[in-house]
Order: C-alpha cells, then sequence, then structure tokens
C-alpha cells in the first residue's frame, strides 16, 4: 500500500496540470480581477493614512455632526459646558469613519457624535416610522477616553439634552420616542499601524485563500476527473489496489502542490512582517490547504471530465471568495466566526499576523477543518466504490469490424475536417466532447458577467457609503440578511441591483466592464483560436464591399435606425391599446451627465451580448451542430442569461428567445454582427432612457420622457415588472419583424 501511494503522490504532484479549459482561466481571471481591486483599495488607503496631520497626543474635544438647533440651544445653556470643547461640523454621511476619524485628530476630540439630519423634525412627528439612532464614535487610543464618553452621553445626553427636548419641545414622555444611542470605537493609531494592521488582517488571509484554492484546482481537478477524460482510469481501477489507496495518493499529491504558496507567502510575511505568529500562520493555513485539497479530491471523484470538475468547482470558489469579504468588512467578528472553518482560518491568520489570536480558537477552527477533510476523503473513497467498468474479449475480425465501423463514424461526425455548416467563415480547429463544448459556450458568458458586475458593484458602494443614501443602503443590507423565502430573497436582491442602475459609479464602471469583455473574446479569437477577427462577425470593409454592401460603419447606423423602429413599434403598441400614457419630457439639466453616462453604457453592452451569442457562440455551434441547433441553443442561453431578472416570466423567456432569434436571422443573412450590435443598443437605450420603461427588469433614473402604466394596464401586455420584453406587444412586433425580414426577399425575387 505505502509504495502504491508512494507512485501515486509522484504521478499527480509531477503531472503537467495544463487545464486545457475555459473554466480554469475565467477563475485565473477572478483571482486577478480580485486581487487587483484589493490592491487598489489598500493603496488608496495608504495615501489616505500618509496624507493627514500626525496625531495629537491629548484629546480634550467633542465633534458634533449635523447638530439639531435644540442641541446648540441646550449646550449654549447649559452652565457646566464650555462651548469651546464642542465642535460643530456638518457631513451627509451617516458611517463615514475615515472622515470622523481625521475629525476627531483636526480637533483634538475623543468622540465624535453624529446626529440624523432634521432630528427635531423627526422627534416633534407624532407618530416617528421609526427611531432617530445618534450614532457615537470613541477614539480607543488611551482607556480614559472610554469613561469620558460614558460620562458625556450619562451627563450630557441622558441626564441633560433629552429631558431638555421633552420639556423645551412640550413633548410628553409617552409621544417621545427616546432615540437609540449607539457606540463604536474609532481606532486612530499610528499611521505605519493601520498600514500594517489592514494588510496583515484583510490582504494576508485573501492571498492564502486564493493561492491554495487556485492551487488545488489546477491539480486537483486533473488528478481523478483527468485519468477519466482520458480513459486510464479503468486501468487504475483494475490494479490490486484498494479505493481508498488510490484517494489517499492523489490526495497527498494535491496537498504537496497547495503546500507549496503556503510556504510562499509564510517566508514573505515573515520576512516583511515583523513579530508575527508564524506558527499559527501556518497550522491555519496548513489545515486550509488539507481542507481544499480533499474538498478538490471530491469534486474530481463526482466528476467524468475536467471541465465538469471546474465547473462544479466554480461556483464554491467564488462562494469562498464572497465569505472573504464578509470577513474583511468586519473587524470585529461575531465570536461563533473564530471557532468555525473558512471564516476561523481567515480571521485567525490576521489575529496570529497582528500576535492577537487566541490558542483555542486556532486548535477548534483548525480541528473541524481537518475532520471535515476526512469526511470528504471517505465519501470521495466511497464514490470511488460506485466506479464501474467492462473488459470484453472479441476476435481479431470482431475487434477489426468495429474499428472500422468506429472510424468510418469518426469521419463522418468528423466537425474539424468536414463543417456542418460555416458561419462568418468559422472552421474548427480543436475537437472537443460534446458536453464540454455545449458547456463551455453555456457557462462563458455568465462567468463573465458574474465576475465584472460585482467589481462595478464596489465603486458603487463606496460611494452609496459617502451619500445621505447610506443609511438606506445599509438597512437594505440588514433586511436582506433577514429573510428566509426564497421569493423575498430575490426581490430583495432586484431592489438592491436597481438601487446600483441609478448609481452614476456603477454605470461608468459597468460600461467599462463590457469593454473588457469584448477585449477577452478578441483575445480568446485571436490567440486561443488563432483565427481571424472576422470569425465574431466583424467583416472587413473589403469583404462587405465585395459582398455588395456597405461599410461596417453605415451597417452600424443603419442597426440603429432598425434598432430605434422596432422598439418605437412596440411603444406605439402599448399607447395604442391603452397601456401606457407618456407625461412629456421628463429630462431635468441635473440628469443630463447621468443620462450621457447611459449613453456610454448601452454601446458596449449591446454589443458585448451580440459578440457573445452572435459573434462567438452561433458560428462555432453551427460548424458542429448545423445552423437551426446554432440559433436554438444560442437564442436559449440568451434567454435563461435574464431569467434572474425582476418580474421574469414564460413569456418573457420566450420573447427573449424570439428576439434572439431575430437577431441571429439578421446577423446570418448580412454576414456580419455590426446591425445587430446597433439594433441591440437602440433598443435597450430607448427602452430605458428615451420612453423611460424597464429594460430586463432594470429601471433607470434618467430618461426623455416620462412614461407611467394605465391603472387598467394588463401585464400580459406590458411585461410588468420585467418590461415590455415580457409582454405581448413585443411579440406582436418581433413576429412582424420576421414577417417582413422573409417577405421581402421573396417580393424581390418575383419582380426579377
Amino acid at each position: 500500500m505505502g509504495r502504491a501511494i508512494k507512485a501515486l503522490i509522484r504521478k499527480t504532484f509531477g503531472k503537467n496540470h495544463s487545464m486545457r479549459a475555459q473554466a480554469s482561466v475565467l477563475t485565473l481571471i477572478v483571482c486577478v480581477g480580485f486581487l487587483f481591486v484589493v490592491y487598489h483599495y489598500f493603496i488608496s488607503l495608504f495615501r489616505y493614512v500618509y496624507d493627514r496631520e500626525p496625531k495629537m497626543d491629548l484629546a480634550e474635544n467633542v465633534v458634533v455632526v449635523n447638530a439639531p438647533d435644540s442641541f446648540k440651544k441646550y449646550v449654549h445653556e447649559a452652565e457646566y459646558l464650555l462651548e469651546t470643547q464642542i465642535t460643530y461640523k456638518e457631513w451627509d454621511a451617516y458611517y463615514d469613519v475615515f472622515t470622523f476619524s481625521s475629525w476627531m485628530q483636526e480637533e483634538k476630540a475623543y468622540m465624535v457624535v453624529v446626529f440624523p439630519e432634521d432630528f427635531d423634525e423627526i422627534v416633534l412627528e407624532k407618530t416617528p416610522e421609526e427611531k432617530p439612532e445618534i450614532l457615537t464614535y470613541c477614539s480607543s487610543d488611551h482607556l480614559e477616553y472610554t469613561q469620558l464618553q460614558e460620562d458625556f452621553l450619562e451627563n450630557t445626553m441622558n441626564i441633560g439634552y433629552l429631558p431638555y427636548i421633552q420639556e423645551g419641545l412640550s413633548i410628553p414622555l409617552p409621544r417621545l420616542e427616546i432615540p437609540d444611542i449607539r457606540n463604536s470605537a474609532l481606532r486612530s493609531e499610528k499611521k505605519e499601524n493601520i498600514v500594517v494592521d489592514r494588510f496583515c488582517r484583510m490582504v494576508a488571509p485573501l492571498a492564502f485563500f486564493v493561492a491554495i484554492m487556485y492551487v488545488c484546482m489546477l491539480s486537483g481537478m486533473n488528478a481523478i476527473a483527468g485519468e477519466k477524460e482520458r480513459g486510464t482510469f479503468a486501468a487504475l481501477l483494475m490494479s490490486p489496489i484498494s479505493r481508498m489507496t488510490i484517494v489517499l495518493g492523489n490526495y497527498l499529491g494535491v496537498l504537496l502542490h497547495a503546500l507549496i504558496p503556503v510556504a510562499i507567502i509564510a517566508l514573505i510575511l515573515l520576512v516583511t512582517v515583523p513579530g508575527i505568529g508564524i506558527l499559527g500562520v501556518l497550522f491555519l493555513a496548513i489545515s486550509l490547504a488539507i481542507f481544499m485539497s480533499a474538498l478538490t479530491i471530491l469534486i474530481s471523484c463526482m466528476s467524468q471530465s475536467i471541465v465538469s470538475a471546474q465547473t462544479t468547482f466554480l461556483p464554491i470558489f467564488l462562494i469562498v471568495l464572497v465569505a472573504c469579504v464578509t470577513c474583511m468588512q468586519s473587524t470585529t467578528p461575531n465570536i461563533v466566526n473564530l471557532y468555525i472553518p473558512i471564516y476561523g482560518q481567515f480571521y485567525g491568520i490576521g489575529d496570529c499576523l497582528m500576535n492577537t489570536a487566541g490558542i483555542l480558537p486556532i486548535l477548534v477552527s483548525s480541528v473541524v477543518t481537518i475532520l471535515l477533510a476526512g469526511v470528504c476523503l471517505l465519501v470521495s473513497e466511497r464514490l470511488l466504490q460506485t466506479e464501474t467498468f467492462t473488459v470484453a474479449v472479441e476476435t481479431k475480425s470482431e475487434k477489426e469490424l468495429r474499428k472500422a465501423a468506429k472510424i468510418a463514424k469518426k469521419q463522418k461526425d468528423d466537425y474539424v475536417s468536414r463543417s456542418r455548416a460555416e458561419v462568418f467563415g468559422y472552421k474548427a480547429k480543436k475537437r472537443k466532447s460534446l458536453p464540454k463544448f455545449l458547456i463551455g459556450h453555456a457557462v462563458l458568458p455568465l462567468a463573465l458577467l458574474s465576475l465584472f458586475q460585482p467589481l462595478a458593484m464596489i465603486p458603487a458602494i463606496l460611494d452609496f457609503m459617502k451619500s445621505p443614501k447610506s443609511m438606506s443602503f445599509i438597512r437594505m443590507f440588514k433586511d436582506m440578511s433577514n429573510v428566509t423565502e426564497i421569493t423575498d430573497a430575490m426581490e430583495a436582491s432586484v431592489d438592491l441591483f436597481s438601487q446600483f442602475m441609478q448609481n452614476r459609479w456603477f454605470i461608468f464602471f459597468m460600461g467599462v466592464g463590457y469593454w473588457a469583455i469584448i477585449g477577452i473574446y478578441i483575445l480568446l479569437v485571436h490567440f486561443r483560436e488563432k483565427n481571424p477577427l472576422s470569425t465574431l462577425g466583424f467583416a472587413s470593409r473589403k469583404k462587405l464591399s465585395e459582398q455588395g454592401r456597405r461599410s461596417p460603419l453605415k451597417e452600424y447606423l443603419l442597426g440603429l435606425v432598425f434598432g430605434l423602429l422596432l422598439i418605437s413599434s412596440v411603444y406605439g403598441l402599448l399607447m395604442l391599446f391603452g397601456q401606457v400614457t407618456c407625461h412629456g419630457f421628463a429630462l431635468t439639466s441635473d440628469a443630463v451627465p447621468m443620462f450621457l453616462l447611459y449613453i456610454l453604457m448601452w454601446l458596449p453592452q449591446g454589443a458585448t451580448e451580440e459578440i457573445m451569442m452572435r459573434g462567438y457562440m452561433l458560428p462555432r455551434v453551427a460548424s458542429r451542430l448545423g445552423v437551426p441547433f446554432s440559433i436554438f441553443f444560442s437564442s436559449m442561453c440568451f434567454s435563461l442569461m435574464h431569467a434572474g431578472n425582476a418580474g421574469v416570466s414564460f413569456l418573457a423567456l420566450f420573447n427573449l428567445a424570439f428576439i434572439a432569434a431575430f437577431f441571429a436571422a439578421v446577423a446570418l443573412k448580412s454576414g456580419h454582427i455590426y446591425t445587430v450590435c446597433a439594433m441591440h443598443t437602440m433598443w435597450n437605450f430607448c427602452q430605458g432612457n428615451v420612453f423611460g420603461l424597464e429594460v430586463s427588469g432594470n429601471a433607470g433614473n434618467a430618461s426623455l420622457l416620462h412614461s407611467t402604466a394605465n391603472s387598467s394596464a394588463k401585464d400580459i401586455l406590458t411585461g410588468g415588472g420585467f418590461g415590455p420584453e415580457g409582454g405581448l406587444c413585443v411579440t406582436i412586433v418581433i413576429a412582424a419583424a420576421f414577417a417582413i425580414f422573409f417577405l421581402i426577399p421573396r417580393i424581390s425575387r418575383r419582380k426579377v
């Protein structure tokens, strides 16, 4: 058994782990993009810290933000308070701790008190919607500050100010909802300590997680699933070794790979971060590597090919990254999180690097993680027990006949040597299994959008936290954490995304993300496939001229006209049927910048989805499975890509597939995608920012016209919350467009 395990370790550890699949590339893009964002966050934090004034040793004052008139009057009349002890500031953001920390240093203050805006008006309401919250932020530089804070809140607020406003504003005690006073500690440490603390508690643990998970996936997916894909795993099962030996041999080989980045990162930290608990870091990182290696082996045993294993592991990878982000958001974690896997490793590594870790949380989280790894290995062994194989003995003549039939069938079905159809001049150069081929094409657009949309949310979240909307934004996140029903969770997610669709930074960075996706497809075709860009539907001016067509620019402008006609026809039908009322011009001068940002976003958005579906997917699927199936497959993928949007229905999914099929027919007829890119862009732009309707469940906030559904409007016609694509008006317009599209050529031939 020992020799078998050693042989399997050498095989797994020394194997060439070229993944040759899209999932690994996408995961690498996720890692690089995520680390890029985190890197820039810490660069901005570093600049923020080093641009500030040095911290004053003595703090005596209190900074009061958004102080109501009643508080200022109370301070002025209070004999035991000197007005010079309190500094008044105005600020919109309720949770902007960076600004408050800076003010504490500038004003020699030990505490910041933040009142909500319109505090006096809120307490005067007979039935206030909710209690006003007063936030206090106290410096943690000295222990004395805590006592000073308690004295201030007790004497000035509870004993002095709150009874004062009850008497001064003539508010009886039962009517006054006593404000909630919430306390938080602000750490105004030295500049160097702030940078080290953020690096040790955020960047270093994230580096361990990303490196370990990626290396485990790179080697683990190829360990057993790769053997199955190459057809050599049956021979391994037939050998006189136990299933557990196979699992342990492959597992230890993957674990050795995972320990390499652990050792490298630990050495870097040992050199760069002084006084760290390196033993605790190694213990936690090794336990994480043990678990992730076992998890990848389990997924590898469950899968029949590398791509299916990678597709299964990718959501787990993203979920763990989300867990890391939640750890980075909280500097005071729940005590339970220190003892559970993933969270315990992330918090524990940071605490060890800062020498604040406890032995018990490290031991418990590591032991529980290792036990989970053992469970994964046992399940993997049980899965291998179910693997079956057949050995057939045939005569020479039977083997030759079977081989000849197999060769004949292969030549007939070989889509590389003989394509079923050539769309945009594309010819396949490499062979792939059919499941891998179809899954790869279906997953690639979703994976890219799942990467760039969350990245675009980061600047928007930071912008929300700097604005007066920060309170409602935080409350929305809190409400999402309390939902128990799937429908409620989807509704809350939709509401949250609609908030993002009205944020200028999200719109801007989504436009940047769409350009990045277009660039990825261009690089994929040019470098990986080694095909010309014309196979993406970007026909050259010369080729269009030879076909008697216009230049690319004129074809694009023609597409804008067609797109405008289509969506205008939909809007006209809605008004004709009495479903929608136009209230006139709605764009204000304040909304013009947002309106222009929407234009810059819709331009690459329409082109991106057309490149994904009609430029890349359509010709490649057609070369193997034919044009009809290619239209059907790409249209269904386009439709299902919008299945999670607000107000989605069966009719909405049908209409989206119907529109996609029409765009595919136009692209096939014209021999390029310039026209459909423009049609797609103009459709979305006019629908959301000209007529003021929802675009696939998403509503903007800058449109030329103000349109509302009438009280008698029916969702079957208007599409309800999903927008016109969910109603019969779009079905009628696209059906008419299909009829005209196929009727005009026949009329032209009859005239000739």
